[in-house]
């Protein structure tokens, strides 16, 4: 008796066991990531094999599905208000509402990051462009300097 019931229970435990690797094989190889997209076969075009250990391609999809929901980039704006204290709530709103009179079409971000006010205006995808735009901006607003954060995607126009 005590034989089949250990027999049982191994058995249970085998295909639980089996099923368990089963799913974790076929969570592994969905077609949701760029190894996999260069790496489909194509009729009318060349084939792509990448040799690489299997965690790098697991961390590759996850950075992809990480990326996937939150939407933008990461670029460069120009910070042209940076400051605290009581008044810094008040000054940060009459710094937008300056810029954007100056400068209509240009996006202007504030934050409040405890203890500061901050106002950063523009979604630059390089260094450059952000320096072309703050020499432009530099006698109005002498103290802006560029800062790195996640910007919005530009637009396609």
């Amino acid at each position: 008796m005590r034989d089949i019931i250990n027999r049982w229970f191994f058995s249970i435990l085998i295909l639980t066991l089996l099923l368990g690797v089963g799913s974790l094989t076929s969570l592994s190889q969905e077609q949701y990531g760029i190894i996999q997209k260069l790496e489909a076969n194509h009729p009318d075009m060349g084939r792509i094999s990448i040799n690489q250990d299997i965690r790098i391609a697991n961390l590759l999809n996850e950075y992809y599905i990480q990326n996937a929901t939150k939407p933008g980039m990461q670029g460069f704006r120009i910070r042209i208000f940076f400051d605290l204290g009581q008044q810094s709530r008040t000054s940060s709103q009459e710094t937008m509402d300056d810029f954007m009179e100056n400068y209509p079409g240009t996006a202007v971000y504030r934050t409040f990051d405890s203890p500061y006010y901050k106002v950063s205006v523009g979604d630059f995808r390089t260094r450059d462009e952000a320096l072309k735009f703050l020499k432009t901006i530099e006698r109005k607003y002498p103290k802006a300097f560029i800062v790195t954060e996640w910007i919005n995607f530009p637009s396609l126009d």
